[in-house]
């Protein structure tokens, strides 16, 4: 089940799904409404491309994070990444996970959060 929503989210990033179907709305829709679902489907594309990626930390370098993630507000990234906190880390933090590996991802996803907080 995994591989297949991982193979469908890889096609949707490929193809830009989301962009292309904003497009195709508009003879349905005013072009006002058509640029900004299209503006809002880009973010959101851009969001998925940032999370599912194992370089998190690029989003903090200006040249990367102006060509791949220029539609993200950095105060939105941290705003999900919190929300993506296992829950019991929210509560507890470390404690009691003497002995447990911390997964990479997660890692980057703390150290990438922790980063954009300091630019507030």
């Amino acid at each position: 089940m995994l591989g297949v929503i991982a193979s469908n989210v890889e096609r949707w990033r490929e193809e830009r799904v989301t962009e292309t179907f904003a497009e195709n709305q508009a003879p349905l829709i005013t072009e006002a409404e058509a640029n900004w679902l299209k503006i809002t489907l880009t973010e959101a594309r851009q969001l998925i491309d940032l999370l599912l990626s194992n370089h998190l930390e690029n989003f903090l370098n200006p040249v990367i994070r102006e060509r791949s993630y220029n539609a993200l507000d950095y105060r939105k990234v941290v705003t999900i990444s919190e929300k993506l906190m296992d829950p019991s880390d929210q509560l507890f933090g470390t404690f009691g996970s003497r002995g447990y590996k911390a997964n990479p991802k997660k890692k980057s996803l703390d150290s990438l959060k922790k980063k954009l907080r300091d630019l507030n």
